[in-house]
């Protein structure tokens, strides 16, 4: 049977968005095609971190789960472009704060395998050292798939890992897997959709973005979560002693941290330092004079 015009122009559409486009073109020029161009390539890998064997057997893998019609309706237009509005709004309108030193696209592989859109890099000036943080971005307000999201950290954290990263290049161009915190930020397509167009215009996003403080608090929110989690898990943390924010995880270490076995330290740790970071761009309450 004939494929109408209106068929082709459909299915068109959907192999841009599991490519990496939205239906808004203005926003696809401005925006997201120059962050999907900046992705790390698992070829650029070849020969330095992995054989071309192994690379092509990676994308193989991608290329069959890309196929199947529960990865192409989780990736409507919506979908797809709120990792670029993420993207834009945390390097480009300070929405994590000044410490942010750079927000890198993922390759293909990292994103459908690892669950993970891009990864936000912090700058610690005290220590020289560069703090990483793996997003994964969702429109859907279907709570099986946010659940699903936030489980496959859970059962890292419960096998003492993290979030693995296999085709990353560090800001000292050490090419090489990295394990680091993950978070699932979500948003509903109709903000979405405000937020694209907002960004294709002249509106200061940096601070009237309601958006901004919502997946700040969401990231300090998971994080703390998974700090708690792995710390009870492991016996360090009593049932119902859960704690609160920043400043009591600087409180716990400061009395337990010597406690804490060498692999779960390194989560605990990787975690907190991102939540200082996420914390000091939170916004502070006003003073009342």
């Amino acid at each position: 049977m004939a494929v109408g015009i209106e068929g082709r122009m459909a299915a068109q559409l959907d192999r841009e968005r599991v490519w990496g486009q939205t239906d808004d073109e203005k926003f696809n020029r401005e925006i997201a095609r120059p962050w999907k161009e900046s992705a790390f390539s698992e070829y650029d890998f070849v020969g330095r971190s992995y054989s071309r064997a192994e690379v092509e057997s990676d994308l193989k893998k991608v290329g069959e789960i890309k196929k199947s019609p529960a990865y192409v309706r989780e990736r409507g237009s919506e979908a797809v472009a709120l990792e670029y509005v993420l993207m834009e709004g945390v390097k480009v309108h300070g929405w994590f704060g000044d410490s942010v030193q750079s927000v890198q696209k993922t390759s293909e592989y990292d994103d459908v395998m690892n669950g993970t859109d891009f990864v936000v890099i912090f700058h610690n000036e005290d220590t020289d050292e560069f703090v990483y943080l793996a997003i994964d971005a969702t429109t859907s307000a279907d709570q099986s798939v946010l659940w699903r999201k936030g489980e496959r950290t859970f059962e890292k954290l419960a096998a003492k890992k993290m979030t693995e990263i296999k085709y990353f290049e560090d800001p000292d161009k050490n090419m090489e897997k990295v394990e680091m915190p993950r978070i699932v930020l979500s948003l509903s397509p109709e903000r979405t959709v405000a937020l694209q167009k907002l960004m294709t215009g002249t509106s200061n996003l940096a601070e009237d973005a309601r958006e901004k403080f919502e997946f700040i608090s969401s990231a300090e929110n998971q994080l703390i979560k998974f700090i708690n989690y792995i710390l009870i898990r492991e016996g360090f943390l009593g049932e119902g002693r859960d704690l609160k924010n920043f400043g009591e995880f600087l409180e716990f270490t400061s009395r337990h941290g010597d406690d804490l076995d060498e692999k779960t330290r390194k989560i605990v740790e990787a975690h907190a330092d991102v939540l200082e970071f996420i914390t000091l761009a939170a916004p502070k309450p006003k003073s009342v004079h």
